[in-house]
């Protein structure tokens, strides 16, 4: 039995939103692995934040019909979520009604549990009927919440509303608008808190005890990891979740997390997720992530997943990209700088070595992995550590030959597009770490038309 009351996902990133799909096949993996909750709120629906006020056309309401359902058969809460604050105007009677309006509608597909979304918009007002009615923002986002809470009360006592506040992160003493709307908002009523940070590298018990105080309930947990959205889209967030306070459950209602662009990647990150749900105390991250990788990608494919996986480990987490390829390269720079041969070299063998486990690992993965899902999420990523490693490869084959006094034109004309590749890339993986290993070519390279040049002046 998990501590945490709540164990959900919330679908609240910027871009591509889920189709009816992805969005039903991730809410029946969650909810076979001990997820309770399923918030929607992607903010590139329109008719979520940009133009909310829109009823949403009658086919969509039929396929959340059908997510409902599905989130009914499998022990899922579905809750649905609207972000106004970008355009309305609190004051306002038909403001209200437009909200409440598609409320019921999600009522009447199944929806009982409801959210309104006051983030990332500018904290001041910008209606003149707001100005006189409300002495501050917190204010009219408590009257707001508060109003609705009695709306849907006398709908059904059932439902239930959380809310996430224009200030949704940091540390104590926190702002005079987070501590006036925990005082003026109705006690049912949940909060939203991502930790310190918009993406926290930790999320402790004595911040989230912190933030309970100040809004004088336990706040829910909305943890922006493994999301990738915005300036983080070139980023691949399949690592295992760290950094979650062993003890969090103490202090907090519960967690949900806000999942990557790419539902089907995002599934190996929330299993590391629901390993630590289940049992904070003894969650394990590497051993959850092996398992992760396992049930995701299948077993067969496992270690190909694995050996991608450790070189995409960027995100807010602060692990090194990939620190296992990083420390084979700096081996290798620091034997040659040491003086020792490129041939016969053992630190430059397993570098080789290396590289040519990463060469079947992304064929794997390419052609064989049957998760065909995972593989289209995996793409650009696959084929941008192929350009990595294949100027990893042609580097060290450029050394031996200057090594041999060979010719090393051809193999270095093929390093120099790998890298151009790799740079002009979209995507980000094993961040930069194979450039050391460029520049010490053009070194060698430079000394090397160096001596040629002084031999031709003798």
């Amino acid at each position: 039995m998990s501590p945490f009351h709540i164990r959900g996902v919330v679908e609240g990133f910027y871009g591509v939103f889920y189709t009816a799909p992805e969005r039903e096949d991730l809410i029946r993996f969650i909810g076979q692995h001990g997820y309770n909750f399923y918030l929607y709120g992607p903010k590139n629906d329109r008719q979520h934040r940009a133009r909310w006020r829109e009823p949403y056309p009658a086919k969509t309401i039929e396929q959340f019909k059908r997510t409902v359902a599905t989130a009914h058969e499998v022990g899922v809460t579905f809750g649905f979520s609207l972000s106004p604050g970008v355009s309305m105007c609190y004051a306002s009677d038909e403001d209200f009604d437009a909200i409440t309006c598609k409320y019921r509608t999600f009522y009447d597909v199944g929806v009982r549990a409801f959210s309104i979304l006051l983030d990332d918009i500018t904290p001041e007002f910008q209606h003149e009927a707001d100005d006189k009615r409300y002495k501050s923002y917190a204010e009219a986002h408590a009257d707001l919440c508060n109003r609705l809470y009695q709306w849907l009360k006398r709908l059904d006592a059932d439902c239930t509303l959380s809310m996430c506040p224009t200030d949704y992160h940091g540390s104590a003493p926190f702002s005079s608008y987070i501590h006036e709307l925990g005082m003026k908002l109705h006690p049912d009523i949940d909060i939203f808190y991502t930790g310190r940070a918009i993406c926290s590298t930790t999320i402790s018990s004595a911040d989230a005890e912190a933030f309970a105080k100040a809004v004088q309930r336990p706040p829910l947990i909305w943890d922006n990891c493994p999301v990738n959205d915005l300036a983080m889209q070139s980023e691949l967030h399949i690592g295992p979740i760290r950094g979650r306070d062993p003890s969090l459950h103490k202090t907090i209602k519960g967690v949900l997390i806000n999942p990557m662009i790419q539902a089907e990647a995002s599934k190996i990150p929330l299993l590391t997720y629901a390993d630590y749900l289940a049992q904070p105390e003894n969650y394990d991250p590497e051993v959850s992530w092996d398992k992760s990788l396992q049930v995701v990608g299948g077993e067969e494919s496992a270690s190909a997943l694995r050996l991608l996986a450790e070189n995409s480990l960027h995100s807010c987490l602060g692990t090194p990209d990939a620190e296992k390829l990083e420390s084979l390269v700096n081996a290798v720079l620091t034997s040659l700088l040491q003086g020792y041969c490129v041939h016969d070299n053992p630190e430059v063998d397993a570098l080789d070595a290396y590289f040519n486990e990463l060469d079947e690992a992304t064929y794997h993965l390419k052609f064989r992995m049957e998760n065909l899902g995972l593989r289209n999420n995996l793409l650009p990523w696959i084929e941008l550590l192929e350009h990595w490693l294949w100027m990893g490869r042609r580097a060290l084959i450029v050394l031996r030959a200057i090594e041999s006094g060979d010719s090393y034109q051809q193999p270095l004309h093929m390093m120099t597009e790998n890298l151009e590749d790799a740079q002009k890339h979209h995507k980000r993986i094993a961040g930069k770490v194979l450039l050391p290993l460029a520049q010490y070519v053009w070194q060698q390279i430079g000394q090397q038309q160096k001596v040629a040049q002084d031999g031709i002046g003798i």
